[in-house]
């Protein structure tokens, strides 16, 4: 069976790890978390030093690790806000079809969407040090251009309203990746 690489997308806030958290550990899969490399070299800061400096590096090192657990048979979920990288600096496409030609791997994508009203009342309850500038007038707006919220992910996805309860959100993800 082919190794399978399952991307995880959508902006910050929206539940893309609460989903990545269950999906790998129903599918017994890998999971590769940007946040938690993130935070190592960047805490709290997600500004543009970080775009230009920390996180190329970061995404670099999350493909090497997926290349790395990719086998046949095994899946590795890659939790990361896609979309806006994806459209913003498109050599990305590339290195992701390429570590997926190279591990002969399957590719799978999920993007997490949500109205803008829940998901800043999310961004608000988790309460992280790196979400409040997003959450004043000025920030959100900044936040909407940067991370082009409401624009599609490139590459072929499956999309997740995560309004749903739970359960739904997790139910339809394991029926999208078991096609």
């Amino acid at each position: 069976m082919k190794p399978h690489l399952i991307l995880v997308s959508g902006p910050p806030g929206v539940g893309k790890s609460t989903l990545s958290q269950k999906l790998a550990a129903k599918l017994h899969a890998t999971l590769l978390d940007k946040d938690a490399i993130d935070e190592s070299f960047s805490p709290g800061d997600r500004g543009d030093r970080y775009t230009r400096v920390v996180e190329p590096k970061v995404l670099s090192a999350l493909l090497e690790l997926a290349a790395l657990n990719l086998r046949p048979g095994h899946s590795v979920i890659l939790d990361v806000p896609w979309t806006h990288i994806l459209l913003n600096t498109p050599v990305w496409v590339t290195r992701i079809h390429e570590l997926v030609r190279r591990k002969k791997a399957k590719l799978s994508i999920i993007e997490c969407t949500l109205d803008e009203t829940q998901h800043r009342a999310r961004l608000k309850k988790r309460g992280l040090k790196r979400d409040q500038f997003r959450l004043s007038s000025k920030g959100w707006k900044k936040f909407r251009k940067t991370d082009r919220l409401g624009e599609l992910n490139p590459l072929q996805h499956f999309e997740i309203d995560m309004a749903s309860s739970p359960a739904t959100v997790l139910r339809k993800a394991l029926e999208f990746l078991r096609c």
